[in-house]
């Protein structure tokens, strides 16, 4: 069933943002015809179920936040009012729940499981960060859930039947009104996985996935249809517009672009896109990107109302659904508070509930036991974004030390938080490095060290962090040669030297788009059973204070000739 704009227009759905909460209170007791269904939702949760700093607010002095209990305590005040003024309440999770945080690792998820069946979730969407433990801990997780995991397009590749441990829909009712549920999750796991953890899984595609179950639920008497997925929203939604709209402007919203900035995504399409492409789907809500969307996004052609929270724990998204009762028609949204549809969950505001702190407190204590071990200092504060990436050289440096190597690389999104002057724990360091990815010794000929830095300089790529190289390049030469000069510990390159190179087991697995990487003979890599995070944690023992310094590892210099020595030994990729 379409938005029906004929009701309610589009400007009026945008900056209709009256409290939620404070309505209900308030709610006059004549019944319209409307059903108010209050959309309660978490996207890329990551562990983050206790309290914590809010430091990408301030990193410096976070604000606290109150974590899960918070969240609780906000969803049982809307429950409560919503059941007092005879409206319903959904709550649901699209992915990524667990891995991040030492609770969440530690506890390989039980933890945050726990908390879903305290808190009570109505159902949840498997992330592709859900299988960093294997799949085998995916499903114990799925059976351990006192609600369904629904996802439409996760498969057993042999037999082409939905794994027995999620259901591919889910068909709610409230108050004569069904609703339909398509969960999806993003195809880019096959590629973000590693193979041992997704053996035997097939990650489909989604347009065919997402229209034949809309259907079969529109058959068997859906009046809504709802997506729940975990694919997101673009950083730029002007920019991801555009690319769909055809449009050649230019120009975009002052924020942060990066890989989701376009209407594709690792997995081929955004969920902008997706909606644009399979009309019938009435609203949505993302993850995965990590991009919130304080109004949600409207599709202007289908009308689908797209929402999307940052993640991490940080907030709790919260839309009232308005829903004719006797056309079946979703008529609008209302957000929950004059700002939108997100509640950040600051403590102070939102006091913790203290049954759930309760629940969350064992696996808390038991995890962060060790974590707050001071284990050196930095002098200075880090980002890991950026084009001198200050917190990719801590690393990349540390992993060409502990090795003695030649050459070392990370990728980008691999280093997931900043690091303030001072004291340095082991918190902080698992924080930046949660994956817990074990290093390779790898032995390449400079043909090869040279393909990766390529790969990564060609098109939009926002490159790698990379140790004891100096390179300079030109964005104006073609893709795949665009290196101008090469110094690799200090020497020129060469073509034919073969390099000590130490990377992450999760790189040599072709992912982050080096795939070649899996053509290399298993006799040339050495497994180190080394972690990122041991061998950054070395690094800061023996430097503190440390001040990481990027230096001329990667400095674009337009129009410079190049040398020599680059010229005829390498060969460009097509």
């Amino acid at each position: 069933m379409k938005l029906n704009l004929s009701r309610i227009p589009l400007l009026v759905l945008v900056v209709l943002m009256v409290s939620a909460v404070a309505v209900l209170s308030d709610a006059d007791t004549t019944d319209d015809g409307t059903l108010r269904l209050h959309l309660l939702w978490t996207n890329d949760v990551h562990g983050h179920i206790a309290p914590e700093g809010a430091k990408f607010m301030n990193p410096a002095f976070p604000p606290p936040l109150g974590g899960g209990a918070s969240a609780a305590r906000y969803i049982k005040e809307v429950r409560a009012k919503a059941a007092a003024a005879g409206e319903e309440v959904l709550l649901v999770d699209v992915g990524d729940m667990f891995q991040g945080t030492p609770i969440g690792n530690k506890t390989k998820g039980e933890a945050v499981i726990k908390y879903f069946n305290a808190v009570g979730y109505d159902f949840a969407v498997p992330g592709n960060h859900d299988f960093d433990k294997g799949r085998e801990n995916t499903e114990r997780l799925a059976r351990m859930s006192e609600f369904p995991w629904i996802c439409a397009n996760l498969v057993e590749k042999d037999t082409g039947e939905h794994v027995d441990w999620v259901q591919p829909t889910i068909m709610l009712e409230y108050q004569g009104v069904k609703i339909g549920v398509v969960g999806i999750i993003t195809p880019s796991t096959a590629a973000m996985s590693f193979p041992q953890n997704i053996a035997g899984l097939d990650f489909q595609e989604m347009p065919g996935n997402v229209a034949k179950f809309r259907d079969q639920l529109l058959d068997e008497g859906a009046d809504i249809i709802f997506l729940a997925i975990h694919e997101g929203l673009p950083y730029d939604p002007k920019k991801g517009w555009q690319e769909i709209a055809g449009s050649t402007e230019t120009e975009t919203d002052d924020e942060q672009q990066g890989t989701f900035g376009s209407a594709h995504s690792y997995g081929g399409m955004n969920l902008m896109k997706l909606v644009h492409e399979v009309p019938g789907i009435d609203f949505a809500v993302g993850g995965h990107t990590h991009r919130g969307y304080h109004v949600p996004w409207i599709d202007p052609v289908n009308h689908t109302m797209c929402f999307e929270s940052f993640g991490n724990g940080s907030s709790i998204g919260h839309a009232v659904l308005l829903i004719d009762r006797k056309t079946r028609e979703l008529l609008g949204y209302e957000g929950s508070h004059d700002r939108g549809t997100l509640i950040t969950l600051f403590e102070d505001e939102i006091w913790p509930d203290p049954e759930i702190v309760e629940v969350i407190r064992p696996y808390h204590e038991q995890a962060e036991a060790e974590m707050g071990k001071v284990i050196g200092s930095s002098a200075i504060s880090m980002v890991r974004g950026g084009p001198t990436n200050l917190i990719g050289v801590m690393v990349t440096d540390a992993m060409v030390e502990y090795f003695d190597a030649d050459f070392s690389f990370q990728n980008l999104g691999g280093i997931r938080a900043n690091i303030s002057a001072g004291d340095l724990t082991t918190r902080d360091i698992f924080s930046v490095l949660p994956f817990g990815n074990e290093l390779v010794e790898v032995r390449m000929d400079g043909r090869l060290v040279r393909r990766v830095i390529e790969r990564k300089l060609a098109g939009s790529s926002g490159g790698i962090c990379i140790s004891d190289v100096v390179m300079e390049y030109d964005t104006a030469r073609p893709d795949y040669d665009r290196v101008v000069t090469l110094e690799i510990r200090g020497e020129p390159w060469d073509p034919d030297r073969v390099y000590k190179v130490i990377m992450t087991n999760f790189l040599m697995e072709g992912n982050s788009g080096l795939d070649f990487l899996t053509s290399i003979s298993p006799d040339e890599v050495t497994p180190t059973q080394i972690t990122t995070a041991e061998a950054v944690e070395h690094y800061i023992v023996q430097h503190s204070p440390i001040r990481p310094e990027f230096g001329h590892r990667w400095v674009e210099k337009p129009g410079q000739p190049q040398a020599d020595y680059l010229k005829k030994a390498y060969m460009p990729e097509s």
